[in-house]
Order: C-alpha cells, then structure tokens, then sequence
C-alpha cells in the first residue's frame, strides 16, 4: 500500500516538473524559426520574400521567390549576425548563399527588414540577442530595443511586412519576435 502511494507519488512529481519545462534561448549553432506574437497574431512564421521579411502563412504569398526560413546563431556575441537558411519544407534555391538577418539604418528608405549576403550602409546585420526567447537588439552597447512592427501587405492573404522602429503609421502593429513556437503549430 504504501510503495503503490510512493511510486504514484514520484510519477506526479516527475509529470508535473517536465510540464513546467519550457525551452530557453536558442543555443549556438541550433536552428530556430522565428515568430510574430502581437494583437491577433497568435505566433505567425516570418520568412523570406524576394529578400525580405514577411510574417504570416508563406502559400499565400505572391512573391515569386519564397522560402520559409530558419535561423542559426554563429556565436553568442550581439557582434555576430544572424543566418537564415532554407528550413527544408521549401526547395532550396541553388543561389542561395547564407543571407544574413538584418534591420535597416536609421538612413535607410524603407523601414522593412529583410535577408542580404553583403551588408552595406543601410543594413545593420549585428545587435541581434534574445532576452529569453524573444528577440532584442542592442542598437548601442548596453542599450537594447524591441522596436519591431507589423503591417499588412499586398503580399497576399495574412502577409505582413516586418518592419523596425516605424513612427507615425496609424497601420502598424507592435509585436513581439519569438523564438517559440506556437501551440497550435
């Protein structure tokens, strides 16, 4: 009677500490998607769009190459960008080379974010961390920002442009980029 309580006991303990394991920041090397979470966008899939970055359901766009993406960090260092590759699901394109994560400058004409192989002036490739599972940038040593936004495109269907530190855009939405899954995926 008392080992049947015990082991029914421990089998609890057990269940309950894995549900309360959740998944931490991305390790160095290991792939991840990336997600936009924000007003009725419960965790949508960014990915690549003739060379830019789009959030939301890639069959529907009508962009005439599209890939859905993942991303892997080369070092821990916000000094280090981040690469984006074909995740699989999609064909790979044989001119693909490792396109590089990046936010436009400050001087940059638009404010989309997008994928690029060699940066220039107006794509910053750097800055990327997470602060758990979402998504920062230091945008100077010590200073961090989640200036990331939405706003639907005529991409297609529930296709957003990913768009930073946008102001004066009645259209936008504040989100927040992930590297969590969600559960309904």
């Amino acid at each position: 009677m008392f080992s049947g309580l015990l082991s029914t006991t421990v089998l609890c303990l057990v269940t309950s500490s894995f549900a309360l394991v959740t998944r931490s920041t991305p390790e160095v090397g290991e792939k991840f998607g990336l997600y936009a979470y924000g007003d009725s966008l419960g965790g949508v899939p960014l990915f690549y769009a003739d060379g830019k970055a789009f959030v939301g359901d890639s069959s529907n766009s009508t962009s005439s190459s599209i890939y859905n993406v993942t991303f892997e960090r080369t070092s821990a260092s916000s000094s280090s960008p981040w690469l984006a590759n074909p995740n699989g699901t999609t064909a790979a394109d044989t001119n693909w080379s490792e396109k590089m994560l990046y936010i436009p400058s400050s001087s940059a004409s638009s404010d989309q974010i997008g994928f690029i192989s060699n940066a220039g002036d107006n794509e910053i490739t750097t800055g990327f961390v997470f602060y758990g599972q979402s998504v920062m940038v230091e945008t100077a040593p010590g200073d961090y920002s989640t200036s990331f936004y939405v706003r639907p495109s005529s991409q297609g269907e529930g296709i957003y442009s990913l768009l930073w530190n946008v102001t004066g855009d009645d259209t936008i939405i504040s989100i927040s980029l992930r590297s969590v899954e969600p559960s309904n995926a």
